[in-house]
């Protein structure tokens, strides 16, 4: 590309930043990743375009980049930029602020948050996730502000998946699903709603035999995974203490996260995780690997903080908690520093020390214990890992010979 027409595309995208209120450390950030894909692609900036080819183009680009903590600010850059060249957003995602206030429908997602809160037990991040996503679902199917729970019919769930979502990937309507139905067994439990209408319809979960197989890591990957942290520095010691904890212990990023000085008991060898998704404390043992590990951390690596919190930062606000997201990334730069190209995000750690746990003879309640599962039914789709290695090497049946 021209270098002159790449420097006129540039400048004239980073005034529609400026213009439209994106922060002073957002547009240089934008501009760059921006930059980058110029660069990589054939794409003229200066030039009339066909939208649908740039949205293609995008999107191709968008898949061949590892999954990092830059991944997501170079796709919302690139959107940014698709929307500023074509008028278009690259995809709409509904929010509730596009639709006019219903109070009635905000009075109904209160007594749900009660239900999720005191009944069902749930997260708080759950809770967002599933109010967030039956408030969008009513406000479109009752626009005309004429709400009653009792009014929500199979007809509205239809229409809701085929046509308002009718753009939205398989896996993202898998998740809203479990949503609209924890909705409707509200609906069932707390006003004697009959939902059997709705509950029919052909939008249940896959059944335990169709469900994805766990991703997991290989013992060559990782191998790979740990090697590349850098045991001579303090970031290197900090993050392959993290990584230790997810994998050794099943954790998940928000509950590595919370770990506490006070939770690890060294003398009994245990470590206890208290910041769970189900509000449930849990005591595990603690691995010999991870205890040196977090060992390594506390006597090299850890700054001097008053807090208490375990896993703190180094950089900006040295000392204090790291956030979830944070601990997230460091495990992700990782995974694309070791070339593990099918790293799909930290749950593979947790799949691993599932599998690893299961091979080696561990009952399913057990690991169901282990990794904080409330049912057992969310274990058993681990047995499929050796299910379906067997299914490789059985071969096909012998003939039976007259």
């Amino acid at each position: 590309m021209n270098h002159e027409m790449q420097k006129i595309g540039l400048s004239n995208f980073k005034d529609y930043l400026v213009k439209n209120g994106y922060s002073k450390n957002v547009v240089p950030m934008y501009v760059r990743k921006f930059k980058d894909f110029l660069n990589c692609s054939d794409l003229n900036p200066a030039s009339q375009m066909d939208y649908g080819s740039l949205k293609k183009t995008i999107t191709n680009y968008l898949a061949n980049i590892p999954i990092t903590s830059q991944k997501g600010m170079i796709q919302a850059a690139l959107h940014a930029y698709y929307f500023y060249i074509s008028g278009i957003p690259f995809y709409r995602r509904l929010n509730a602020k596009d639709f006019d206030a219903d109070q009635s429908i905000d009075i109904e997602i209160g007594r749900f948050r009660k239900y999720l809160t005191e009944v069902a037990g749930l997260s708080e991040n759950t809770i967002i996730s599933q109010c967030g996503t039956i408030q969008i679902f009513l406000y479109s199917s009752f626009e005309g502000k004429d709400f009653l729970p009792e009014k929500v019919t199979s007809d509205h769930v239809r229409f809701y998946f085929t046509d308002t979502l009718r753009h939205v990937s398989a896996a993202s309507k898998k998740s809203i699903i479990v949503r609209i139905r924890s909705y409707i067994r509200f609906l069932e439990f707390t006003d004697g709603f009959q939902s059997e209408e709705i509950l029919k319809l052909p939008m249940t979960s896959p059944v335990w035999k169709r469900s994805g197989i766990p991703k997991y890591l290989t013992c060559e990957e990782l191998i790979r995974l740990f090697s590349v942290y850098d045991q001579t520095n303090s970031v290197g010691i900090r993050n392959y203490a993290i990584v230790r904890c997810l994998k050794d212990l099943g954790l998940r990023c928000s509950e590595a996260a919370g770990i506490s000085l006070d939770d690890i008991d060294w003398v009994q060898g245990t470590i206890t995780i208290k910041n769970t998704k189900s509000h449930s404390k849990r005591v595990l043992p603690l691995h010999s690997m991870t205890g040196q590990a977090l060992e390594g951390y506390l006597l090299k690596a850890r700054p001097a903080t008053s807090e208490r919190i375990l896993f703190v930062r180094f950089k900006n606000e040295q000392g204090s908690p790291m956030g979830v997201s944070q601990v997230r990334t460091t495990v992700r730069n990782a995974a694309v520093r070791a070339g593990l190209e099918h790293f799909s995000g930290t749950h593979m750690l947790r799949h691993t020390a599932a599998k690893e746990m299961l091979d080696g003879g561990i009952s399913l309640k057990t690991i169901a214990d282990v990794l904080g599962h409330e049912s057992i039914e969310t274990t058993s789709i681990y047995t499929k890992i050796d299910f379906i290695q067997l299914q490789d090497v059985a071969g096909i049946w012998p003939k039976v010979m007259k």
